[in-house]
């Protein structure tokens, strides 16, 4: 079990977005070199299939003119499941606050995973004006990872154990999301209901690959959910990244995620299972 749970603690507490397109099986696209001064090529080759997405563009989730945010901070209990049991991995949170960045007023969502002695960490700074991200920095234990947005390019540095300095830059465009965790804070907004369904997009940036992938995030069902603040009704959701699905339960009242399943691959019916922790659910 020991070695089992390492190789989840791996798959589980890493960003999904962190280390490159494969971590939601992402087909790449030719990963583009830097120019020398840093800014996106002027042209990248592409898959078929990032072709077709590049000409066919995704409305967003949500707009400027009508989201609702607040700042909010929650605190997620993990376990896996596996072979019949559940084992606690660790401690997941998410925060939304207020904050300024490069002398424009943005939201800063932080999301943090613990599990014994090893720390993850994700900031991702968004434009409060247009909700287009500006910045975003992700620590996981053997590598940072720096991106900068511009008007025009995506700007990513790795810095690591196994070598630093790598560079990737990326023609930026209209619309995108920063990481998953954005749709999290999004749902207070989105007009949930039996049938709903929305789109997003969004980049994974690897040292040497990429992808442009599509999320797609659909109402499936209504369901009860046990929590150990109590039982709450919510509306189920299906979350597609690439060609893995995860669940998200999320309360009818206010729109906070109260549970999300996550398949982890490589260990057939095993998943990780993130539930609010006790006291975490805002009153209403």
């Amino acid at each position: 079990m020991k070695g089992l749970r390492h190789s989840v603690i791996a798959i589980a507490f890493i960003s999904a977005g962190a280390l490159g397109a494969c971590s939601h099986a992402a087909k790449p696209e030719t990963a583009a070199a830097p120019s020398a001064d840093g800014s996106a090529p002027a042209t990248a080759s592409t898959s078929p299939d990032a072709a077709l997405a590049a000409a066919s563009p995704v409305a967003p989730l949500v707009s400027p003119a009508n989201v609702r945010l607040k700042p909010s901070k929650i605190t997620y209990v993990a376990r896996i499941f596996s072979d019949g049991q559940a084992h606690k991995l660790g401690w997941r949170t998410l925060e939304l606050s207020d904050a300024t960045y490069d002398g424009q007023r943005v939201w800063l969502l932080a999301e943090s995973r613990k599990v014994n002695t090893v720390e993850l960490a994700e900031s991702l700074f968004v434009s409060k004006e247009n909700l287009e991200p500006v910045h975003r920095v992700v620590h996981t234990a053997d590598m940072d990872i720096t991106t900068r947005y511009t008007r025009d390019s995506i700007l990513t540095t790795f810095e690591g154990d196994s070598g630093g300095g790598v560079r990737v830059a990326l023609p930026n465009e209209r619309n995108l999301v920063g990481n998953i965790y954005w749709i999290e804070p999004l749902l207070a907004s989105l007009p949930l209901a039996p049938g709903w369904k929305g789109n997003a997009t969004t980049v994974f940036v690897g040292p040497h690959d990429h992808a442009r992938v599509v999320m797609q995030l659909a109402v499936i069902g209504q369901d009860s959910v046990l929590a150990p603040d109590g039982n709450f009704d919510c509306w189920k959701l299906a979350l597609r990244v690439g060609e893995t699905e995860e669940h998200l339960w999320v309360r009818k009242a206010d729109r906070v995620m109260i549970k999300e399943d996550t398949p982890v691959a490589g260990i057939a019916a095993a998943k990780v299972e993130l539930l609010i922790a006790e006291g975490q659910t805002p009153k209403l």
